[in-house]
């Protein structure tokens, strides 16, 4: 079930109004009818005049174990009492909402790390074309008057594919199954800046202590 804070904080109400001695399900039609579609369905059922087990049953069986058991106590509500469940339920639905939020948390710090990795892999990928495109045009430097020139061979062969490890190590470390598009990101780069900066190395050698 999506959106798990705002259902929990919802419901937590319902069990603060429930010890305060307010009716259950007034509190669940109130704080729930707005929130789609789980929500809606509960008060709708209420107000039909559906028992409180049965009413909650859409929460009760959501995929999210925090709103099922919160559900499923405010459901027994009705065979004891209501004021006790309502004051026992409330540290009980504030430890379920500390621990969603740290979840939640947790989740997005993962994205964010996956966001670096592609980021990183972007960076690695345009340095390492960078490198292997013009290390032909740096070995075609003369420093010594006469010397032979070197062939323009290319590295990015051997570039590309130092890129692809790389990058899928840094993405299987950061993002787990994922760490293929950490490999597309990091070879896109590298495709496009070895295309710019490859013409470069059509420049003729030049003899940096004097030409004859």
């Amino acid at each position: 079930m999506k959106d798990e804070l705002p259902v929990i904080f919802a419901l937590k109400k319902v069990l603060e109004s429930a010890g305060s001695g307010d009716g259950i399900a007034h509190s669940l039609v109130v704080e729930l009818r707005r929130m789609v579609p789980e929500g809606s369905a509960v008060a709708r059922m209420i107000l039909l005049g559906n028992p409180l087990p049965v009413s909650l049953r859409p929460l009760a069986e959501s995929k999210s174990g925090e709103i099922s058991m919160l559900s499923t106590l405010i459901g027994s509500a009705s065979r004891s009492s209501t004021a006790m469940v309502g004051r026992s339920g409330r540290a009980f639905a504030a430890v379920l909402e500390r621990w969603v939020r740290l979840r939640e948390n947790v989740k997005l710090e993962m994205k964010v790390q996956a966001f670096r990795s592609l980021v990183t892999s972007g960076v690695l990928g345009a340095v390492t074309a960078m490198l292997a495109s013009l290390g032909p045009l740096v070995a075609n430097l003369n420093f010594i008057e006469g010397s032979a020139p070197q062939p323009a061979g290319s590295l990015l062969l051997a570039a590309g594919c130092m890129t692809a490890i790389s990058s899928g190590m840094l993405g299987f470390y950061m993002s787990g199954r994922r760490f293929i598009l950490n490999v597309m990101v990091a070879m896109l780069v590298f495709g496009f800046v070895s295309a710019v900066v490859s013409p470069l190395v059509d420049i003729p050698s030049v003899a940096l202590w004097g030409i004859k």
